[in-house]
């Protein structure tokens, strides 16, 4: 949780902080990328090695590495030391963060899966929520103090020294984690079988990720900066907004055991997706602030619905020995859209044709995800899914 509200801080202020260093939108959109590339580099072997030894290394590695990381960000303001400080910071976040659905599948049974995983999405919603307050807010707070201005790359920084502060209290509860007797592989297999995987389903559930994290990097790396420049926003309102969309977020996060009994798992995925086309190519257009948050609002609670049941579709997809390279290969692929890809295509686009091409681009994206999700999976049925909704 305390991790949650840090990485929601960065969320919130990275784009911001670089935009205030002098950077273009397209060189922002390439340094959403680094963390992206060096989970690439490192990701599928570090979940090889997650399965087989166990995942307590990893945990302690991680948040390590997270507080180092965010303490150089706070202190130095050097364009390219903070870009790199950043980028460690990041990737160390996402590798505790792939690490979450393979222990959330080991302690959990197939009939509390669901519920446990929406659960934990609405928890990671609500740090959310609360480092979206904190990360508007502190700028704000700093800039009355030194008559400054809120989006100033001092200002910033000062909401990255409680990031550090956050990111070190969570430290003794990751290793209290660590140290838990069920923090262990979910099979002990041979060094010779680290990286044989069930290629066929591990490719038909990596294509969908890969086309929907490319739609949601061209969009969501850039929210930020779409409120600012568009309509003038400083990160207090800013994250007055996304706090908001937080809060809504963790309550309908909730709801979705419910609405995938009633629907079917596989059909909420690929239709939630799909929803994100129209909503998305709409805020390519609209200039009228509160129309543009009820939209960005509303796709979000979409998008977020379908959060925890694809996470659960995936760990039951395949065999449990598998998951954490499951979880790691679904990061890895998705991190090459919303950190690659995505956010790159989008600076290009953005450079050329403003948030109207980019975001119509993203839209494009997002009806292909949903349709090509409920081809390969619309008549999947899993354990944890009703008998009425297979």
């Amino acid at each position: 949780m305390l991790l949650g509200i840090g990485w929601a801080i960065f969320n919130l202020l990275f784009n911001l902080y670089m935009s205030a260093l002098g950077f273009s939108n397209d060189v922002i959109g390439l340094f959403n990328s680094l963390p992206a590339i060096a989970l690439i580099l490192v990701g599928l072997p570090f979940a090889a090695m997650a399965d087989r030894i166990g995942y307590r290394l990893f945990l302690l590695g991680g948040g390590i590495v997270a507080v180092v990381a965010s303490l150089v960000l706070t202190l130095v303001g050097t364009p390219l030391v903070a870009v790199l400080a950043a980028g460690s910071f990041a990737l160390a976040v996402i590798v505790l963060q792939l690490l979450g659905s393979p222990l959330l599948a080991q302690v959990s049974g197939e009939h509390e899966r669901v519920a446990l995983f929406a659960v934990n999405q609405s928890l990671a919603w609500a740090a959310a929520l609360v480092g979206d307050v904190l990360g508007g807010v502190i700028p704000e707070a700093a800039a009355r103090l030194t008559h400054g201005s809120s989006s100033s790359a001092g200002a910033i920084r000062s909401a990255f020294a409680a990031m550090t502060v956050l990111t070190v209290v969570s430290l003794p509860f990751l290793i209290r984690l660590a140290r838990a007797a069920g923090v262990k592989p979910a099979a002990a297999i041979p060094v010779r079988e680290l990286l044989q995987i069930d290629l066929a389903r591990f490719g038909r559930l990596l294509l969908p990720g890969l086309i929907l994290g490319i739609a949601a990097g061209m969009y969501l790396n850039f929210t930020q900066l779409y409120l600012a420049q568009r309509f003038g926003l400083t990160p207090g309102p800013i994250g007055i907004i996304l706090a908001v969309g937080a809060a809504l977020t963790a309550v309908v996060t909730l709801a979705a055991p419910a609405v995938g009994r009633r629907l079917g798992i596989t059909r909420t995925i690929g239709v939630s997706q799909i929803l994100g086309s129209p909503l998305v190519l709409a805020l390519a257009f609209i200039m009228v602030l509160p129309v543009a948050v009820v939209i960005m609002t509303v796709r979000q609670l979409a998008l977020n619905l379908q959060g925890p049941l694809s996470q659960v579709f995936g760990m039951e997809y395949v065999e449990p020995s598998q998951r954490a390279r499951l979880a790691t290969a679904q990061i890895v692929v998705s991190g090459i859209g919303i950190g690659g890809i995505g956010p790159s295509l989008s600076g290009f686009l953005q450079v050329r044709g403003g948030y109207q091409l980019a975001f119509s681009v993203s839209a494009l994206f997002y009806l292909l995800a949903g349709l090509t999700f409920l081809l390969f999976f619309g008549k999947v049925s899993l354990p944890s899914e009703p008998e009425r909704a297979r």
